[in-house]
């Protein structure tokens, strides 16, 4: 059977969908099948793509600058990180995986491709003096810098998805009872709750600065249009330049650093996976054991036997 790359994604799309996939998981799996279809040339019959091609396309990415084709953020001379490419990798195999277990294909030629080994590393957070910096850096005298602000401190706040923000309704806020519902990966929703500096931020932007327009969305511009993505990467990278930060500061690094924060003031893991809304503890564990490492200095810095040196 001959099934070109573009009528492969169509049917993808129309399974994963019913499926109850996630629409970000969705597209950005179809968006790196197209990019690896280009590399080959475009509208390929899938039946036809063996092994070899996706490591051709693996050292292809090695040497492909960072942002080479992102629509905000400027292209950078170093190039793909390892995880990065592990993310493409990962998308190709998913959907070509979701073929075999289709019987559109007999077998699945991306079995034991393996991307680069993503090298063991520990990210810093952002500390809460480092937010503060991000949110001074916020002009507070027009309602879109308020808004900025008030994604800032929910990113911070509660730990979601930048996807969960900007699909966050109206209806999705209940003040009365200080509850928010966001909708997660397989479309699972999940109650997360303000804390008092949250609620304070999110009710003053819902009644005093958000728009008056016709729109389900919480986060919406002037015409009542959802923030999305994209806008939140941008303005956070700005505001960390315009603040003086000295790295770079994402939407995830936010999640990433109210994870670890939530654990250095006394959260248990359990919580904190059901707050994130991990499917398992694997992903939390990583943070626990960066969380970890603070006990580690401590006793290495405060342990009472260091006040005996000189005597062993």
């Amino acid at each position: 059977m001959e099934l070109n790359s573009e009528g492969f994604l169509h049917l993808y799309r129309q399974f994963a969908t019913s499926e109850g996939k996630s629409p970000r998981t969705i597209d950005c799996n179809i968006a790196d099948v197209r990019a690896f279809d280009r590399f080959l040339g475009g509208c390929q019959d899938i039946t036809r793509v063996h092994a070899e091609d996706l490591r051709s396309y693996i050292i292809y990415l090695q040497n492909r600058p960072r942002y080479a084709t992102h629509p905000t953020i400027k292209s950078r001379e170093k190039n793909l990180s390892p995880d990065a490419i592990a993310s493409y990798v990962r998308g190709i195999r998913s959907v070509w995986s979701w073929a075999k277990s289709e019987n559109f294909i007999q077998d699945n030629p991306f079995v034991h491709v393996k991307p680069p080994k993503v090298p063991a590393k520990v990210v810093e957070p952002l500390f809460p003096d480092g937010v503060s910096c991000l949110l001074k850096a916020i002009p507070r005298e027009s309602k879109c810098g308020q808004r900025d602000r008030c994604i800032i401190v929910t990113l911070y706040g509660l730990g979601p998805r930048v996807s969960e923000v900007c699909s966050l309704k109206l209806d999705n806020v209940n003040f009365s009872s200080g509850q928010i519902t966001v909708t997660g990966k397989g479309a699972k929703q999940r109650a997360l709750f303000m804390s008092p500096t949250l609620f304070k931020a999110l009710f003053r932007y819902r009644h005093n600065i958000r728009p008056d327009v016709e729109s389900d969305f919480f986060f919406v511009d002037d015409v009542g249009r959802p923030v999305d993505r994209y806008y939140i990467e941008h303005k956070i990278a700005l505001y960390a330049l315009r603040a003086n930060i000295g790295r770079r500061v994402t939407p995830h690094l936010l999640r990433y650093s109210f994870a670890i924060q939530f654990l250095r003031n006394g959260g248990d893991p359990f919580t904190l996976q059901q707050i994130l809304g991990h499917s398992s503890l694997d992903m939390t564990r990583h943070y626990v054991r960066i969380a970890n490492t603070d006990v580690e200095k401590s006793l290495k810095k405060y342990s009472p036997v260091e006040q005996l040196r000189g005597l062993f």
